[in-house]
């Protein structure tokens, strides 16, 4: 009885470990692109819909312009569709991001969380990007604007950015990370 028992639950294992790595597998034919961004905040003042520096409040446009000069914290959300085409369901339990704008790297972080997506369905996750002016020092002040000003009003990433994901997989208690990050779709659906 205690052999059939361990034998049992050598099978059942076998077949979740099995179950776990097809729904990994599956993730490698889907396809990620960047659906919106909402809730960009520069140093606490939010720019969701502004177009330009006439949309600012004169307080807003003094507090942007110190921290546009100095350093200012700089916060959006990116939603993130994950597209499974498969006939079968595509898993992952993480995903490590990182966002480049004109090559450069503004902010990476890691989306600590379960993820499934059901056959031929779509699943959006929200990415905090957290980053600060101090990076993009690398640009002129124009640059930045004109970034700032293209996420807010268009919902999306600049064209000259990249975003890179690279999922991760439970098999097991193990966890598997693909050995390289895909590049998404970063204009708007």
């Amino acid at each position: 009885m205690a052999i059939r028992n361990f034998i049992l639950g050598i099978t059942i294992c076998i077949a979740c470990a099995s179950c776990n790595f097809n729904n990994a597998k599956n993730i490698k034919d889907c396809t990620f692109a960047v659906e919106s961004i909402s809730k960009l905040m520069l140093d606490n003042v939010s720019m969701d819909g502004k177009r330009g520096l006439n949309d600012l409040s004169p307080n807003d446009f003094a507090k942007l312009t110190r921290g546009l000069m100095g350093e200012m914290p700089i916060s959006f959300t990116a939603h993130v569709a994950i597209s499974n085409p498969n006939n079968q369901k595509a898993e992952l339990s993480a995903l490590e991001w990182i966002l480049l704008i004109k090559d450069l790297e503004v902010a990476n972080g890691e989306l600590d969380k379960k993820v499934k997506i059901a056959p031929n369905q779509s699943v959006t996750v929200p990415i905090n990007v957290e980053t600060n002016t101090k990076i993009l020092k690398k640009l002129s002040l124009s640059e930045i604007k004109s970034i700032i000003f293209a996420i807010s009003s268009t919902k999306g990433l600049p064209p000259n950015s990249t975003l890179k994901v690279k999922p991760a997989f439970k098999i097991g208690g193990a966890t598997i990370k693909a050995p390289m990050y895909y590049t998404i779709d970063v204009s708007n659906q």
